[in-house]
């Protein structure tokens, strides 16, 4: 084993040989540096290997003496893991320096080794004067580094920094000289040793000093001016360097004097971190600077962490658990380091720093990869370690009872969430252009550290979580299919539906109940309207993969058996879901939208499960059942997260956009599948709490009337909209409306209605959005008003609008009549008179959207530019008549169906319905949908037969015949009325329409934007006014802590 001290002589060594060597020859130097570099990497990793192996920690004394009479170092496993990381971005960044290095003075190598030398000196060091010494060695080159740049940006910025340090440096001295003073020493585990001689006020004065250094150096909010101002100004492969290493080892620095605080110095710092990072990236929403806001994701991020470890200490009385430790304090660390190093890396090979103009990356497939992992890391969603750290804190703050701490940590993320998935937005849909460098010194670095954060998460779930391999499957599939990519896409859409189908054959009959009900909802719905997307031509890169990414999430959410599995689950279905939304040609604000209510949901479901976890102490989703305190309040939090999902009204206003600018072939998949994994949720937590929700009269009646009123609304707003596809989007709303009322009915018959109308609702609403997509690829446009007369052209895309708007409105002889007999009846034995008169209004003025539909689209004279279309793709046809086919098979036969649904339902309620044959009998009433589906054949056979027998030759009906009436227009398509259709109507229910929750949401933003802009005012840019934050923070903390 190599000694660790040879860190220090090496780069010392090297530092002293550079200049003589440089002068000589230019490329040995270059030479010994990277040696260097790679030499000080080799013996961290030794270290840490064996170390990792069960080596005990070790000692390193110098001078010959043990201490307190000489310096010692220690390397452990902490010390051990943060100098690896410190020497590996250092190596990285060097490499990508490497032009810069070649080209500039010996001095920039020099400085760049003492940068490292001294963040390695701040980990290992035990002795509070040697952190200084660190410190300074530190602080100086790095301020060199900074102004190597000689423009007067960076020479500003490091005038600042040296400010700031020089103002850090005098705390800590003097700190120290006090700490020295009362205890003797100056060696940190002597000073733990004898701690009670600080006890007093001179020693919270002096230990106070040394943290408000401390806490200097990591940037916090408003005292961090001068750092952000070193962001933007600086070099990204320095930069890089400051942001991860240099921040990591002050970070451990304060870890390492743990043992000194007491509880209200760890609250101190929590308050600090927490603080920082809500603000932090509060101001950052309003930043478009690349470098400045991945400095203020930086500084936000390393207060979470700072956050994250005071409220562990304090938790645990300075003794955390090992793994609560590793997994949330090493989650956060480890998952910002490498995604904050790798961005900005990549803002290097950009000379436009605008977050808008960043649009090139989608041009570079690997870039592109790159950049949305660390953007998703950041964001914590699965499997980065961010994800896995987030949950185990939540769940750690809800079992100590710490919950405002819960609603800060959870507020920041949704802050840093809003602006850098913004940024990747931006990146995807902005068309701008410029220079980007590219070259492989500056991309290994990042997609070294790329696979480092999956290789994090990936063994984060290996090391402390027995998942399923199975649970394993998005990902993996997903990434198999982007490296199938290249090939056409009909080969990808083929192999896809057999994926998926042989995935559905492994796991539906593994499942009962409910959850295979839902499986065969999400996996067979899928199935069928996958044929769809077969009509699509070329390549169509990056469909494929979300797609299965997202089937294949859906399917093992309903294999999860601890929450931990659920969330898991969960987050990918958003994630791919938003991936998918995010490729429709106008969806840049609508995805968006769909992310952050998404993201709020998934907030709300976590805070559920942490305090279910907290209730019951287990993650088992069963375990919920135990629950018996605060049951109310828990299955709220999970209400509310799945109400975002379905879209109820107030929070529906993702949901139209996100439906209609989808593209054609995936809003039937948004629509009818993805829609109904809120009505799963609701359906599991309620079927899980049971008995426990049945007193809870206010929770159920509110969520029914919330389920009645979104009904009615979003049909008003379908009745009222132009454009087809949000006409389908805002009925899809009030289709879920009336699901939700159902699950709120907490009664047998209610629950067998809401999952018959989640599979009439998953037939009809794909066979319209299927249909209405070849209707546009033929006509172009969305707009009704500019269709018409379509019948001729497209007779079987009108047999599928036909089919499917007679299963919507709920009229017999189709499975419609059935699923709102249910629903009605249900509502009646419940006593919910208002709220089912409410949805039989509902569903009556949904005839007004249907009849406008069929209309406007297919009926009156065509347009002279459409009277040549063809009939739409056969691969677009293919799913519309089988879902036809599914529709007539429950409407002649409901038993097919029913009788499934009553067995799943029956684990939680007792049965209210009777079969006789095919009648469905309830106490109100019975339905036989096979009689109804005879009679009305009859009524319209008989008719037919005695036409055809009496009128041997009947004058066919024509589209213009209405010359007859001695009327003769100008032209035939103006006898068409289609445009303003119901403008009559809106005079009378357009207030009920009236976006009050758009106009509210767009409000909360405004405002929002609005505060950060006042927080923003602070960073005036003057180094003077900086240097007086940094004194008035630290006056501030110490009369919030308590000094006298």
């Amino acid at each position: 084993m190599v000694n660790p001290l040879y860190l220090f002589i090496i780069a010392l060594g090297t530092g002293f040989l550079l200049s003589l060597i440089d002068k000589l020859y230019r490329s040995v130097s270059l030479i010994l540096f990277y040696a260097t570099l790679t030499a000080m990497l080799g013996i961290a990793g030794q270290w840490l290997v064996e170390i990792m192996r069960g080596m005990e920690a070790v000692v390193i004394y110098t001078a010959g003496f043990q201490a307190p009479y000489s310096i010692n170092l220690r390397l452990g496993m902490e010390e051990a893991v943060f100098v690896f990381l410190a020497n590996l971005v250092g190596l990285l960044s060097a490499i990508y320096l490497f032009n810069k290095f070649r080209h500039s003075k010996v001095n920039a190598m020099v400085l760049f080794l003492m940068m490292i030398l001294g963040i390695n000196g701040l980990i290992m060091t035990r002795d509070m004067f040697n952190l200084f010494v660190f410190m300074e060695i530190t602080s100086i080159a790095t301020y060199a580094l900074i102004g190597i740049n000689r423009n007067t940006e960076s020479l500003s910025a490091g005038f600042k920094y040296i400010i700031a340090g020089g103002i850090a440096s005098s705390f800590f001295l003097i700190g120290t000289i006090y700490l020295y003073r009362l205890t003797g020493t100056l060696n940190i585990d002597s000073m733990i040793a004898s701690k009670e001689l600080i006890a007093g006020n001179a020693g919270f004065v002096a230990l106070f000093l040394v943290l408000a250094a401390i806490v200097i150096e990591l940037k916090p909010f408003p005292a961090n001016g001068w750092a952000l101002d070193v962001y933007q100004a600086v070099d990204s492969g320095v930069v890089a360097v400051i942001a991860t290493a240099s921040s990591a080892a002050m970070f451990f620095v304060i870890y390492k004097l743990m043992p000194l605080l007491n509880i209200t110095m760890l609250d101190l710092l929590a308050g600090i971190g927490g603080i920082t990072f809500v603000f932090s990236n509060l101001v950052g929403l309003k930043q478009k600077n690349a470098k400045r806001l991945l400095g203020y994701s930086s500084i936000a991020q390393m207060g979470l962490v700072l956050a994250a470890l005071s409220l562990v200490m304090k938790g645990s009385c300075g003794i955390p658990p090992k793994n609560l430790l590793i997994i949330v304090v090493g989650g956060l660390f480890l998952n910002h380091f490498l995604a904050k190093a790798g961005l900005f890396w990549l803002a290097g090979l950009f000379k436009e720093q605008d977050t808008d103009k960043w649009s090139v990356i989608r041009r570079n497939p690997l870039l592109l990869f790159i950049f949305g992992s660390f953007i998703f890391a950041l964001v914590g969603l699965p499997p980065f370690p961010g994800f896995w750290a987030k949950w185990e804190l939540i769940l750690y703050l809800a079992k100590s009872g710490q919950h405002f701490w819960i609603f800060t940590i959870l507020l920041g993320s949704f802050l840093e969430a809003i602006y850098l998935i913004r940024w990747l937005i931006s990146v995807v849909k902005d068309t701008v252009e410029q220079e980007v460098v590219l070259s492989f010194q500056k991309i290994l670095p990042p997609v070294l550290f790329m696979i480092g954060l999956y290789n994090a998460g990936f063994l984060m779930i290996i090391n402390y979580y027995s998942f399923n391999p199975l649970f394993f499957a998005p990902l993996m599939v997903a990434a198999f299919f982007f490296g199938i990519d290249w090939l056409p896409t009909k080969f990808k859409g083929i192999f896809t539906i057999a994926v998926i189908g042989a995935f559905a054959y492994h796991v539906v009959p593994q499942l009962d109940g409910i959850y295979q009900i839902f499986a065969v909802l999400f996996l067979g719905g899928g199935l069928i309207q996958l044929i769809a997307t077969l009509q699509a031509s070329g390549k169509r890169t990056g469909f494929y993969p979300f797609v299965i990414m997202m089937f294949l999430s859906l399917g093992i959410l309903l294999k999860s058996e601890t929450t931990l599995q659920f969330f898991y689950a969960w987050e990918l279905m958003t994630v791919s879901s938003f991936l998918l939304i995010l490729r429709g040609g106008k969806a840049r604000n609508h995805s968006l939208l769909y992310i952050l209510f998404s993201l709020a949901g998934a907030y709300f479901i976590l805070t559920g499960f942490a305090y279910a976890f907290a209730a019951a102490g287990d993650i088992n989703i069963l375990s919920i059942t135990n629950i018996t305190a605060y049951s109310s309040v828990i299955y709220t939090f999970f209400l509310v997260g799945f109400l975002i999902k379905t879209g109820a009204l107030g929070l529906h206003i993702w949901l139209p956009g996100s439906y209609a600018e989808s593209e054609d072939d995936v809003s039937p998949l948004i629509s009818s599948i993805l829609s109904k994994a809120g009505i799963f949720g609701m359906m599991l937590v309620a079927g899980i709490f049971g008995k426990s929700l049945f007193g809870k009269i206010e929770i159920s009646a509110a969520l029914g009337w919330l389920g009645a009123i979104t009904a009615l609304i979003g049909t008003l707003m379908a009745i009222f909209q132009e454009d087809i596809k949000k006409l389908l989007a805002y009925s899809s709303m009030g289709q879920l409306g009336y699901m939700v009322l159902s699950v709120a009915m907490l009664s047998h018959l209610g629950w067998i209605s809401a999952l018959y109308m989640s599979f009439n609702h998953l037939f009809f609403k794909a066979l319209l959005f299927i249909a209405i997509a070849g209707v546009i690829s033929r006509t172009g446009t969305r707009n009704m008003c500019e269709m018409g007369g379509l019948i001729k052209r497209m007779p079987y895309s009108f047999i599928s609008v036909l089919i499917a708007i007679i299963a919507l409105s709920g009229v017999p002889p189709l499975s419609g009549f059935g699923s709102k007999w249910l629903l009605y009846t249900a509502g009646i034995e419940r006593g919910w008179y208002l709220q089912t008169a409410v949805a039989f209004f509902a569903s009556t003025i949904a005839f007004l959207y249907c009849y406008r539909l069929i209309h406007t689209i297919f009926l009156g004279q065509p347009k002279p530019k459409f009277k040549e279309i063809k009939e739409a793709s056969l691969w677009y046809l293919i799913p519309q008549y089988i879902l036809i086919m599914a529709i007539m098979a429950i409407s002649m036969f409901p038993n097919l169906i029913i009788e499934p649904l009553a067995a799943a339902v029956n684990n939680y309620f007792s049965t209210t319905i009777d079969w006789n044959g095919y009648t469905v009998i309830s106490s109100l009433g019975y339905w036989n949908g096979n009689a109804v589906m005879y009679v009305t054949m009859g009524v319209f056979a008989l008719p037919l037969i005695i036409l055809i027998l009496t009128q041997r030759k009947p004058q066919l009906v024509k589209q213009f015949n209405i010359v007859f009436a001695a009327e003769r227009p100008d032209r035939p398509e103006t006898t068409h009325v289609a445009y303003n259709f119901f403008a009559p109507y809106q005079k009378a229910l357009g207030f009920l329409a009236y976006p009050y929750a758009t106009r509210f949401w767009s409000a909360v933003s405004e405002w929002t934007q609005t505060v950060a802009s006042l927080f923003r005012q602070i960073y005036t840019g003057n180094g003077q006014t900086y240097a007086l934050h940094i004194i008035l923070y630290v006056v501030v903390l110490y009369f919030i802590s308590g000094g006298r």
